[in-house]
């Protein structure tokens, strides 16, 4: 994991007690600032959750956002939880005669946020499920923020956290109501035009009666089945014109496991806008690009490829990873696309075939490109992985670009592990040195 978001994770920690402490008594220090950490967290998961464009660009992207908010989960559930251990009365209380409710709701606020928090790291909880659980984090804030500002506490009604906590709660309960409001998001009837299906897969095309909303190459959007309360999903847009949309969808969970069993032509789903900012750069004053993709990866690159037209400027080289050409749903655009374009550099590496991509061969095809490069990923997380530790490994100063959406991954194990090694770590250390001195002192 990169050093970065840790380091960022602590400032924001750190920030919530330098903010507390000089309002707060010694003794409610550490209580008072774990629960303005949780409140804020759950606020600003809730502000996230709802999408507003502002942000998602303040943050440079959805699945960036989508990164934050599983961070602040964390957050808002170890706040919660310190504070639930450490917190004690401490006097009268806005409403002194509703201190007593306030501190039965806390209780019912942080059991909630425990239960929803593990619903969410189980993988095996159906996705519609999980879903509704998780929409249930903001009856949750909203006991917390009651809570907040019945019980007895150390904070006085108008100091710097006091307000910092006002303002939190009241615009994460407005980014709430809007994330219920976006069930009614305008979304556009398409019907089924076209099925390919492929080994794992399926490639199909939607057409709209109507014009639909422009995208740029490297968008996603939502389908729906149209029937109330249908779960949208997102996928990277494969292409597309004025009033039709190419999805090129693998099997990967029961949502799109059913999709790819059954859809057939004629079918109608619903389409959401284009969204996101993967954008490989398509036009003709673009710089040197390198586009590595994984499987259904391509699509990305598919939507950019169908959109450019020949020139002989920057190059573009398009490394592809399939695990088989029958497994890889666009193999012949992707090669219609490359034969038409003489920017193109197109490298196809099949598992099936003994071409399975190496660091080698990676190291290779990367020390060819000029020193300003930009690498576009899109593909599996070891496959970004390795062409990460490629571009460092030469030191190439070009910005590496990709999404990640992980939805069901909450705040995912492997971020667990690297933030509670240290502190094992530090704990066993310390457990050591308190047996030595023990050992020392008894004389054994």
């Amino acid at each position: 994991m990169p050093r970065t978001p840790l380091i960022f994770g602590a400032i924001f920690v750190l920030a919530h007690f330098a903010l507390v402490a000089p309002f707060t008594p010694l003794a409610n220090i550490l209580p008072a600032s774990l629960g303005a950490l949780s409140m804020s967290s759950m606020g600003l998961t809730l502000i996230l959750a709802a999408r507003w464009r502002i942000v998602d660009r303040i943050m440079g992207g959805p699945d960036k956002s989508y990164g934050a908010h599983r961070w602040l989960g964390f957050f808002a559930l170890a706040g919660a939880l310190g504070h639930w251990a450490t917190a004690e009365s401490f006097g009268p209380g806005l409403v002194p005669l509703l201190a007593e409710s306030g501190e039965g709701l806390g209780s019912l606020a942080a059991t909630g946020l425990l239960l929803l928090t593990g619903a969410a790291m189980v993988r095996a909880i159906p996705y519609h499920l999980w879903k509704a659980s998780h929409m249930l984090m903001g009856p949750v804030f909203l006991l917390a923020a009651l809570h907040t500002f019945l019980v007895a506490s150390p904070l006085a009604v108008g100091v710097a956290p006091w307000t910092l906590m006002a303002v939190v709660s009241v615009i994460g309960l407005l980014a709430w109501g809007q994330t219920l409001l976006r069930k009614l998001e305008m979304t556009r009837l398409v019907t089924v035009e076209k099925v390919a299906p492929f080994d794992g897969g399926v490639d199909v095309t939607f057409r709209s009666d109507k014009p639909l909303p422009a995208f740029r190459p490297g968008q996603f959007a939502t389908l729906a089945h149209n029937s109330a309360r249908a779960e949208a999903h997102p996928f990277t847009i494969a292409g597309g014109d004025e009033t039709s949309r190419r999805f090129v969808i693998r099997s990967a969970g029961d949502w799109t496991d059913d999709l790819v069993q059954s859809v057939a032509k004629g079918d109608t789903l619903r389409l959401g806008r284009g969204v996101g900012r993967f954008l490989p750069q398509i036009q003709p004053k673009r710089p040197e690009q390198l586009w590595v993709a994984g499987g259904v990866g391509i699509t990305p690159f598919l939507a950019a490829l169908d959109a450019m037209e020949p020139d002989s400027n920057a190059r573009i080289s398009l490394i592809y990873c399939i695990r088989s050409r029958d497994a890889a749903g666009a193999m012949a655009d992707v090669e219609r696309h490359a034969a038409r374009l003489p920017q193109v550099d197109l490298h196809v590496l099949s598992d099936v075939e003994g071409q399975r991509l190496t660091p080698a061969q990676l190291l290779r095809i990367m020390r060819d490109t000029g020193p300003d490069t930009q690498v576009y990923l899109c593909g599996p997380e070891g496959l970004k992985a390795m062409v990460t530790t490629a571009w460092e490994t030469l030191g190439k100063p070009g910005r590496i670009h990709s999404e990640r959406f992980d939805f069901r991954g909450a705040y995912g194990l492997t971020d667990l592990i690297y933030i509670g090694r240290p502190a094992l770590e530090a704990a066993r250390s310390w457990m050591a040195g308190r047996r030595e001195m023990s050992d020392a002192t008894s004389g054994t």
